[in-house]
């Protein structure tokens, strides 16, 4: 009896045991409402094919949330759903909101809507799932009302589908294949892969160069062809075309519906084609370089390597990279991208393969003297430069000193000797590098750290209008002959343009392009200005704010020393038609967001509160890849931790740009800089100055009014720069004007934070409120303003009468 008891027992407890399991296993595969998904969560397909969940980039503390196979140990995500939005540490999150809607968010509360590319949800009643295909939906009950797929980012799966929908609509979309920036960061990077527009059965890579492209394949009627052959039989691919769509799409051969193989988009624009076998996955490259391909594409696409200080060639040597943080996880990648990507980033020391494997790469980042220092090992490294051994460094190194100790004393002692009876007789009036307090070792030093990565030494100039004997961060006080040389004495041919600091010329200083302001004396800037800007940016580091990398004071001269900016500034791109051609709407809502993101940092993020006063056009500068970069931070005021706002008796800035409060009462606060950015936002969206009139009935129309009008009326399209017509979109330049006439309302509490309009900008689903009518709706002359001088382009300065002292 007592068996029998224990028997029924156990029995029980097995069946307890498979419940919970069974219950746990369904678990993992869905997201319900009021469910979180964070670091210490995933969600695993049923069969346990793929797995979601929060990833870092490499060893920067940013998260992604993506999806990846399960038995990969490398853990390459397949997926990724904030590329350009990563989360700032593993406080990241994702759950389902109170909306239904797909949300993650951080420690900053800044929500990002996963799902956003479709309509509204219907009601609040979803859940999330991850397949065994790797697809994520997002259900209604038993109805998918989103998927993953429909957003594919490098990776080509079974059963994704990459082309046109929509074809019956207004606005159509395009599914498309974008390259990760790098092996390690899954940003959106320099190609792309999808359909040629124009030609509907032709597929295509674009690289970084406008209007180049490389074409890989194409549907003959019955099949799809790729230029490079494949050695494997595993592919159906299908090419569907109607009124309403037109995709290529494929599966693997065989009853499973789990992937086998698959393609994905390389960083540097190959196609990798890779192939599951039991638990391992091996990757087959197809160069769109090599010599099959090259007779059938008229060009290469691939990305030429970069020119480092330290050389492009790379030493082969034995030994094992050591434990440190400064080698990367291991990438998925063959030997030769391994070598064009460690060649292609300066700061990269070495590389080699993983245990022996060629398909796996190992980056460093360390010094190459440690991997000398290791000895001989089983593995080949590959070091950047002169990879000679211990041994030889150390005999070398000795012969050396032997024979140039005796030498460099006696040529050392009579350098000094020059040097003192040359500074006792020269009687120079030019002003250069601090030899008073650091001498001439110390000024070399610096010079040679000069556009460096860690800074420089702090110095204190003892002129009676330099900087008052206060410190400048990390900022090298360079030479004027120093700065003349750079720009062939401020010839006309390097000068790049005039703003209202003055000229602005390009120069080269030890190999690198820079660009010098020189402050002219008819200038309604000062000293104050000058001190004001070196001070201000010397703390700011942000990717969307222009970098100073220096400044000079020599007698009634201020200079200051700028990275140079390829492509000049923003408003000679979008006024002028000609130049204006060249910027489609994917470059223009590149440069929007970009100044959006710099605004933000400067309101909330940086080490300073910074109001800006001055933001326009011209004071945006593009790089060489038309990065954004907001510049000529002179008019700038830094407000208090728990401030956002001030007075000033002397308002600056340019008219067309101004906010009411502060062109006519002097207030200026972060709102005032919102106002700016809608003016240039709807700048950029029309191609036309803030200043242009239009003439409507019986009074002439400002940018703002004729934008609201056209708002009102349900026209925004007609405000659309005529240059674009072949590649906006509807939906993103409605986005665009609206944020942007929210941005210009007359109430400055109206106006929304730059928080809120980058949030705006990144979501384009959610439902934005109806803006006001904006302030100088209406043409305003200039006699309209109290202004005792014309303002023109250049920053302006004109007097109200305000008893409130000047904020800071």
């Amino acid at each position: 009896m007592m068996i029998a008891k224990l028997l029924a027992f156990s029995l029980f407890l097995n069946l307890f045991c498979c419940s919970i399991l069974f219950c746990k296993s369904y678990a993992l595969d869905t997201l319900l409402p009021g469910e979180t998904l964070g670091r210490n969560r995933t969600l695993v397909s049923p069969g346990g094919v793929f797995e979601l969940g929060f990833f870092p980039n490499g060893k920067v503390p940013k998260q992604y949330l993506g999806i990846w196979f399960k038995n990969d140990k490398y853990k390459k995500a397949v997926w990724v759903a904030n590329q350009d939005s990563p989360l700032v540490d593993n406080s990241a999150f994702m759950y389902i909101s109170d909306d239904g809607n797909l949300v993650i968010s951080d420690i900053r509360g800044l929500s990002t809507i996963v799902n956003n590319r479709r309509a509204p949800i219907p009601s609040s009643n979803t859940s999330c799932r991850l397949l065994d295909s790797g697809n994520l939906v997002l259900m209604e009950g038993e109805v998918k009302i989103w998927q993953s797929f429909d957003s594919p980012t490098d990776t080509f799966l079974p059963g994704m589908k990459l082309g046109l929908f929509d074809l019956n609509k207004s606005y159509s979309t395009k599914q498309f294949l974008t390259s990760w920036l790098s092996p390690l960061d899954p940003t959106k990077g320099n190609f792309i892969f999808g359909m040629d527009d124009k030609n509907k059965t032709q597929f295509k890579i674009w690289g970084p160069t406008d209007g180049k492209s490389q074409e890989i394949g194409f549907w003959d009627g019955q099949k799809f062809i790729l230029f490079f052959q494949t050695k494997s039989t595993n592919y159906n691919f299908s090419f569907i075309s109607n009124s309403k769509e037109a995709y290529l799409t494929f599966r693997n051969n065989g009853d499973s519906n789990v992937p086998s193989s698959w393609f994905e988009l390389a960083p540097n624009g190959d196609i990798n084609e890779l192939i599951m076998v039991g638990k391992e996955i091996s990757v087959l490259n197809h160069s769109m370089c090599d010599n099959g391909l090259a007779t059938i594409s008229t060009e290469c696409l691939r990305l030429s390597p970069f020119h480092c200080w330290n050389g492009d060639e790379f030493s082969k040597i034995k030994g094992i990279f050591p434990d440190s943080l400064t080698a990367t996880f291991p990438v998925r990648m063959g030997l030769d991208d391994c070598e064009l990507t460690c060649k292609s980033n300066c700061s990269c020391t070495a590389y080699a393969s993983y245990n022996g494997d060629n398909n796996i790469c190992l980056l460093y980042y360390g010094d190459n003297k440690n991997l000398q220092k290791l000895g001989r090992g089983s593995d080949n490294i590959y070091v950047r430069g002169d990879a000679i051994t211990e041994s030889d460094h150390r005999r070398i190194t000795n012969l050396l000193l032997k024979i140039l100790v005796p030498i460099m004393s006696i040529l050392i002692l009579f350098i000094i000797i020059f040097f003192l009876c040359y500074i006792r007789r020269r009687k120079s009036t030019r002003i250069g590098i601090d030899m008073s307090q650091s001498g001439l070792r110390k000024s070399l030093r610096l010079l040679s750290r000069f556009l460096g990565s860690k800074g420089t030494n702090k110095d204190k100039v003892r002129n009676e209008q330099e900087l008052s004997r206060e410190d400048v961060h990390e900022l090298p006080l360079l030479s004027f002959s120093c700065i003349s040389d750079s720009t062939d004495n401020f010839s006309l041919a390097n000068k790049l343009g005039e703003g209202g600091f003055g000229p602005v010329y390009k120069g080269k200083l030890l190999g690198h392009d820079i660009a010098v302001k020189r402050l002219s004396k008819s200038s309604g800037q000062g000293f104050e200005e000058f001190r004001n800007e070196v001070h201000l940016i010397s703390e700011l580091q942000h990717r969307n704010l222009v970098k100073l990398v220096g400044y000079c004071i020599h007698q009634e001269e201020k200079i200051l020393i700028y990275e140079y900016m390829a492509n000049k500034s923003l408003d000679s791109f979008i006024f002028g038609r000609k130049r204006g051609a060249t910027l489609d709407w994917g470059q223009r809502m590149h440069i929007i967001e970009g100044i959006a993101q710099g605004l933000l940092y400067l309101h909330k993020y940086s080490r300073l509160r910074v109001i800006h006063r001055d933001l326009k056009t011209s004071n945006i500068l593009l790089d060489a890849h038309m990065n954004p970069k907001i510049s000529d931070f002179g008019m700038a005021r830094i407000c208090q931790e728990n401030e956002s706002q001030g007075v000033t008796k002397r308002v600056v800035g340019t008219y067309g740009y101004m906010s009411p409060e502060y062109a006519v009462h002097g207030h200026f606060s972060t709102k005032s800089d919102v106002f700016s950015y809608g003016v240039i936002l709807l700048e950029i969206v029309s191609g036309r100055k803030s200043t242009s009139t239009f003439e409507c009935l019986n009074h002439s129309l400002s940018l703002l009014g004729f934008a609201w009008n056209l708002w009102k009326d349900d026209r925004s399209g007609e405000l659309m720069d005529p240059t674009l017509a072949d590649s906006y979109r509807m939906r993103e330049l409605q986005l665009c004007i609206q944020v942007a006439l929210l941005c210009v309302q007359e109430n400055p509490e109206d106006r929304p934070a730059m928080s809120d309009v980058v949030s705006m900008l990144s979501n384009d689903a959610s439902l934005l409120p109806a803006p006001k009518k904006p302030a100088f709706s209406t043409y305003m002359s200039l006699a309209d303003v109290d202004s005792p001088r014309r303002l023109d382009k250049k920053p302006s300065h004109f007097s109200v009468t305000i008893s409130a002292l000047e904020a800071r």
